[in-house]
């Protein structure tokens, strides 16, 4: 490619005449058909670290991206990239932990607390906390989990709790 730059800028600097300066054109050009060609055929695409995934996110953070990011070739890229969710962790102990002063704020984690968080206790505690972040802590055999919520929708909330706390014989499912 840089040769084919550099034969192109030596040959239009040195050509005074138009039609020798278009061949001069469709010579570089030529290379760079080429190498286009040769990536379509062989079936060449960038990697998920090249559009920017690392293959860490789960495949339901997509759908989270398609909600606010109305691009679906980058929803695409992202699904092409993502990790199957299997939830084979479960906990048995869930704290929602959220600023009293700023709640009102977070209309959908006030709608959870208020709506929903009921058909959760025991296993959910709601904890008021000054200046913390929305965010759940889910806690297990198996270790502690801490995931942020800000911009969480109280049916994500519900539908994350209903994946990942083990509630023995308790009723699953939210409260509408």
């Amino acid at each position: 490619l840089h040769l084919s730059f550099l034969l192109y800028t030596r040959v239009e600097n040195s050509i005074d005449n138009d039609s020798f300066k278009a061949a001069a054109r469709m010579i570089a050009f030529i290379p760079l058909l080429l190498l286009s060609l040769a990536t379509s055929v062989m079936g060449v695409h960038p990697t998920c670290d090249e559009l920017g995934f690392t293959g860490e996110q789960i495949c339901s953070d997509c759908d989270v991206l398609a909600q606010y990011v109305k691009d679906e070739e980058l929803v695409a890229e992202c699904k092409a990239c993502c990790a199957k969710d299997q939830v084979s962790v479960k906990y048995t102990k869930a704290e929602l932990l959220v600023d009293q002063w700023r709640i009102s704020a977070l209309q959908q984690i006030k709608d959870f607390i208020d709506k929903r968080s009921s058909s959760y206790a025991p296993q959910l505690k709601v904890i008021y906390s000054s200046n913390a972040a929305p965010r759940l802590r889910l806690t297990g055999p198996s270790g502690t989990e801490t995931i942020r919520i800000d911009n969480w929708r109280a049916s994500a909330i519900a539908e994350f709790l209903d994946e990942r706390l083990d509630r023995g014989g308790s009723s699953k499912g939210a409260v509408a």
